[in-house]
């Protein structure tokens, strides 16, 4: 028997995995290269990484909420990067669902970043994807922390359980 898929789930299924294991690329650079405080080379690569695969969980949360049917209708309005925004779209419910209590843009030393709080308390600051990318065009640097791979390593676990949370929904479509 062929078995079909909609639109939605295989969107989300592609998204989520790719998240899933960007994650695990990060742990293990975290690991093995990147294992003390903040350093401009890899620190910046990782944010770029980080940035990203956050993204790939919050649209995918955003794509499991919409009511559309073809792959238009799922992605419209989805192709930038402002993690706020995103958010804005989803019901509180919505967030809930992965953990996510409130998502907010901040400036941090001339640097965009979000500060993600979770429903049990944590706090993830993601770099903006698009500043992260295009920092070399400013005069500042960001602020440095010691403990930076040791938070990130934290802050990876709690991102994949966003992603399991986010596989968990689809499963029930």
């Amino acid at each position: 028997m062929i078995q079909t898929f909609s639109e939605k789930k295989v969107l989300v299924n592609r998204a989520i995995t790719r998240a899933k294991t960007g994650l695990y690329f990060i742990e293990a650079c975290l690991n093995c290269i990147h294992r003390g405080g903040t350093d401009a080379a890899f620190s910046r690569s990782i944010y770029i990484l980080f940035a990203f695969n956050f993204e790939l969980i919050l649209k995918s949360r955003a794509i499991l909420a919409r009511s559309g049917t073809t792959k238009d209708d799922l992605i419209k309005n989805l192709k930038h990067h402002d993690l706020e925004k995103i958010s804005k779209e989803l019901s509180k419910s919505d967030l809930n669902d992965i953990n996510i209590k409130t998502i907010q843009k901040k400036h941090n030393v001339g640097f965009i970043e979000y500060a993600i709080e979770t429903n049990t308390g944590e706090k993830i600051v993601i770099q903006d994807l698009v500043d992260v990318r295009y920092d070399f065009i400013k005069d500042s640097l960001r602020n440095s922390d010691p403990q930076e791979a040791n938070r990130m390593k934290s802050e990876i676990n709690i991102l994949l359980e966003m992603a399991k949370k986010t596989e968990e929904m689809l499963n029930k479509i």
